[in-house]
C-alpha cells in the first residue's frame, strides 16, 4: 500500500493543489508580462478556469477562442 492510497482523497486532491500553486502562478505571471496581450491572456485564462462546457467541447477550447477574439477586437486597428 503506497502513501497516496493510504491518505484521504481530498487531503491528496489539495496536496495536488499546492504542489500545482507556484506552476500556475509563474504561467500567469509570464502571461501578464506582455502589456499588448495582457487583456486577452486573462480573459482566456478566467474562461478556460471557469468550467464552462458548451456544445460539448471543454473549457480549455472556449478560452482559446474567447481570448482570441477578445485579443482581434482590442487590436482592430
Amino acid at each position: 500500500m503506497s502513501l497516496f492510497t493510504a491518505l484521504p482523497g481530498a487531503f491528496v486532491t489539495v496536496l495536488a493543489g499546492l504542489a500545482l500553486l507556484g506552476a500556475i502562478a509563474n504561467n500567469l505571471a509570464a502571461a501578464m508580462a506582455d502589456t499588448e496581450h495582457r487583456e486577452a491572456a486573462l480573459v482566456a485564462f478566467i474562461v478556460t478556469a471557469s468550467g464552462v462546457s458548451f456544445c460539448g467541447l471543454s473549457s480549455a477550447f472556449w478560452g482559446i477562442v474567447v481570448g482570441y477574439l477578445f485579443y482581434r477586437v482590442l487590436r482592430r486597428d
